[in-house]
């Protein structure tokens, strides 16, 4: 578990690639286990709860991307309790039938610390 806010960004992020590959397991961790958070995706779905939140990360992982998911220009704020990172996620891949996938999107990420760790709260996207 991430002890700083970077390490807690880079985290979201290899476990994001993880979970475009099918593997759900990094986002299960880094997430908070709390049900305050949220999602909205690229997707386009507000997802509100853990249960909710999780349910969308199976379909997305389900999607059969080959690919890359980077965040690049990152910037973050942060206080003892709470933290965010504005960025432009590059994503690069082939969808499931061979179509070529190339996004650059705005995120924001929020993280609380939860006994010490960094533990993402909320995720939303947007195309520019």
């Amino acid at each position: 578990m991430a002890t700083t806010l970077k390490d807690a960004a880079d985290a979201f992020y290899a476990a994001g690639n993880q979970m475009l590959a099918g593997d759900l397991t990094g986002f299960s961790v880094i997430w908070s286990e709390t049900d305050d958070i949220s999602h909205l995706g690229p997707m386009g779905e507000i997802c509100t709860g853990r249960a909710a939140v999780m349910a969308e990360f199976v379909k997305e992982s389900a999607m059969g991307f080959k690919g890359t998911l980077v965040a690049d220009e990152r910037r973050f704020v942060e206080t003892p309790e709470l933290g965010y990172m504005v960025c432009v996620e590059r994503t690069r891949g082939m969808t499931k039938a061979g179509e070529a996938i190339t996004a650059d999107i705005r995120a924001t990420t929020i993280f609380r610390k939860e006994a010490g760790h960094w533990r993402v709260v909320h995720h939303h996207t947007d195309r520019f």
